[in-house]
This record gives C-alpha cells, sequence and structure tokens, in this order.
C-alpha cells in the first residue's frame, strides 16, 4: 500500500508538470502569526502547589502562573507553469522559552501543499489524515475562552498524574502529529472527502530517514472521511478516522510492543447562533508492552456546546476519558478522568480578543486511591492575531 500511495503520487505530479505551459505568476508571500498572554491556576486535591508536593505537579508550583503563546507563519503561494497551484507554510515557535523545552523546536510546522481539481498532495510537517479530517466538540467551541478541553487548561493542573495515557484533548491521542509525511485528500464531492496519510517514523519530524528505535510507531497510515452538508439552516459534519501503524523496536528483533490501532468518530450540527459536537475515540494499547493480563486500552469522549453573538463567544466542553489498568490489584481495574469547561471571548475588533475560562477536574485510579485527584481552576487571557 506504501508503494501504491508513492506510486500515485508520483504519477499524479508528472502529469501535471508535464502539461502545456501557460504564464506563471510571480509567487506571493504573505506573513501572519498570533500572540497569548494567560493568567492562570488551581486548586487540587493530589498537591497543594504551597507545599512540597506541588513539585511534582505538571502546573506551576505556587498556584498560579503567567504564560505566553505566540507563532510566526511565513505563507507562500503561486502557480506552476502547468496551472497547478501550490503553496508553503514555515510555522515558528517564537515564544522565549522555546530554546530551553527538549520537546520543541523554533520551527514546529514545515510543508508543501500542491493542489487542482483532483485533489491535494500535502508533503512535509504537518498533522495527518486522521486529525486533519476529525469532527468532534472541539469545532464547536474553539473560538470560546481557551478553547476549552482542547485549550491550554492542562498547563495549570498536575490531572495527568494518574496515568500518562489519558486522553486531554478531542482528538487521538495516538496520532502522527507533525511527524514528516506525504498526504493526499480527494476534491469534495455531494459534501464527502476521503485523505490518507503516510509516515515513516512518528517521532520523526524532518528526519524520517532515522531509525532511532525509541518506542514511537513507523509505517503508520493516517485515514480519514468526512462529509459536510447543509440542510436548509442546518450545517451537518460527520466524521470517522483511522492511525494505524508498527510498534517501534526499542531494540534488535524487539517484539514486544503492541502495534497501534487507533480510531475516532464524531460529528458536528450549527444551527444560527448554535454549534454543538460529539465525539468518541479509542487509542487502543499501542505502544504498551504485550501482556496475557489484559489490555491496557485508552479511550475517551467529549461534547462541545458553543453559541455566538456579534462579538461574544460562549463556551461549554466536558472531556471523559478512561484507561484499563490491568496491572492492578483487580484485573478490572479502570483509572477515569474528566474535565468541564466554560468559556467566553469577547472579540475587540482589529485581530484583538480577551477571553475568561473556568474549569473543573477529576481523576481516579482504580487501585491506588491515594492518587486521585481534582480541583478547579481558571484562565483569563488576551491574544491577537496578525
Amino acid at each position: 500500500m506504501n508503494k501504491l500511495l508513492l506510486g500515485t503520487t508520483a504519477l499524479v505530479g508528472a502529469s501535471l508538470l508535464l502539461a502545456g505551459p501557460v504564464d506563471a505568476a510571480k509567487p506571493k508571500v504573505k506573513v501572519n502569526g498570533s500572540i497569548v498572554v494567560e493568567l492562570g491556576g488551581s486548586s487540587q486535591d493530589l498537591e497543594s502547589f504551597q507545599d512540597s508536593a506541588g513539585s511534582s505537579s505538571a502546573g506551576p508550583t505556587r498556584g498560579y502562573a503567567i504564560n505566553t503563546s505566540s507563532e510566526i507563519h511565513i505563507n507562500v503561494s503561486g502557480k506552476t507553469d502547468a496551472g497547478m497551484k501550490w503553496k508553503a507554510r514555515v510555522e515558528f515557535e517564537t515564544d522565549t522559552n522555546v530554546a530551553s523545552q527538549a520537546k520543541e523546536s523554533a520551527i514546529d510546522e514545515l510543508w508543501i501543499r500542491f493542489s487542482g481539481s483532483w485533489g491535494q498532495i500535502h508533503l512535509g510537517n504537518e498533522d495527518g489524515a486522521e486529525d486533519l479530517m476529525h469532527f468532534s466538540g472541539e469545532q464547536a467551541v474553539k473560538k470560546a475562552g481557551a478553547g476549552g478541553v482542547d485549550g491550554h487548561w492542562d498547563d495549570f493542573v498536575g490531572w495527568r498524574e494518574v496515568n500518562s495515557r489519558f486522553a486531554h484533548e478531542p482528538t487521538l491521542t495516538e496520532d502522527s502529529s507533525d511527524g514528516t509525511k506525504i498526504s493526499y485528500f480527494t476534491p469534495r464531492i455531494g459534501g464527502l472527502q476521503v485523505g490518507a496519510s503516510f509516515t515513516p517514523d512518528t517521532g520523526a519530524a524532518g528526519q524520517a530517514f532515522t531509525t532511532d528505535n525509541n518506542g514511537d510507531f513507523e509505517n503508520t497510515w493516517g485515514l480519514g472521511v468526512n462529509y459536510k452538508k447543509k440542510f436548509g439552516g442546518v450545517k451537518v459534519g460527520i466524521a470517522g478516522v483511522a492511525h494505524i501503524g508498527e510498534a517501534e523496536p526499542e531494540g534488535p528483533n524487539d517484539d514486544t510492543l503492541e502495534d497501534l490501532r487507533a480510531w475516532m468518530v464524531g460529528f458536528n450540527l450549527e444551527y444560527g447562533n448554535w454549534k454543538f459536537g460529539a465525539g468518541y475515540q479509542d487509542n487502543g494499547d499501542g505502544g504498551q508492552a504485550k501482556s496475557t493480563v489484559g489490555d491496557d486500552d485508552s479511550r475517551a469522549w467529549d461534547v462541545g456546546l458553543g453559541y455566538a453573538a456579534g462579538p461574544l463567544h460562549l463556551g461549554v466542553s466536558w472531556l471523559h476519558a478512561e484507561v484499563d489498568d490491568p496491572g492492578g490489584a483487580d484485573a478490572n481495574d479502570e483509572d477515569e478522568g474528566d474535565t468541564v469547561n466554560v468559556g467566553a471571548t469577547y472579540m475587540l475588533g482589529g485581530g484583538a480578543r480577551v477571553y475568561a475560562e473556568v474549569f473543573w477536574f477529576d481523576t481516579e485510579s482504580g487501585d491506588s486511591h491515594p492518587t486521585n485527584n481534582d480541583g478547579f481552576g481558571f484562565i483569563l487571557g488576551t491574544g491577537v492575531k496578525f
């Protein structure tokens, strides 16, 4: 199947490159981006931030913090002599502390996209079809507050302390992220679109030729299909996506990890000023040690409801996550987590906005009650887009 996608891509590209010449316009360059500043904090049972246990939290040890998030995008677009459209983008993470974060790079995404009546081909470091084509509650509340359950709330808490495999956003936890890949998307016909992405190594962004054998996934396929249509005053969206691949061995002849088998379904509804969305994801036990005790599956569902009236955007969202815990005292142990977010944004005009959000969360371990955690928090923010 890998050879089929690459071969088809090559044939499409060759046919376009060999087409008769036309006058190609000079490429256009556009710079845009965003800057966000947030004040947020939380109160938790697991650690109160004021005591010595606070140092183990993923959140700020003093109970609150001021965070920044910023990006600059360089967009270039043009048309070939054969008339094929193309677009390229480089996304720079421009926060002042990026260089000190081992997992971050100054360049977030870098890709080239070719498009025509035959569809689109994406090449480079960008999200795969399993992410770009999904529907969930995320789309209903993305303009309200800090983005609801898909926003920044988990920067201010340590809720994943119980189990690191909790889904903490309404998209597949086991996605290909910005791993270097090749993707193809069909034209949207009658509201229906299909897409596929191939990623050699989900942990390699810009270096897919390496064989690091560090427990990521390799030779993965991101598959997606969605349908968008308007019926009278109601807009409907339905989607199904999957991400499948092989567990990357952690050493020579290593076959101790489960392969990747993750999928998600969801839908969106929009009527007047109202938006509603929901999604269900199953991340399976990909990357976990093979065991005869039981599965270590991770799954979650989310819902979101949004309302917009002029410059005001309101939203409420809920994410429920579960992870089986076969290694516990009971083979049926299950770790669970919930978060509820309520947010509001006011658009000031000219690309500026202010917003506020409050959230509540609760996590329960199936076999170790001392690691249970619950609490609440807040975010106050402002941002500009240019």
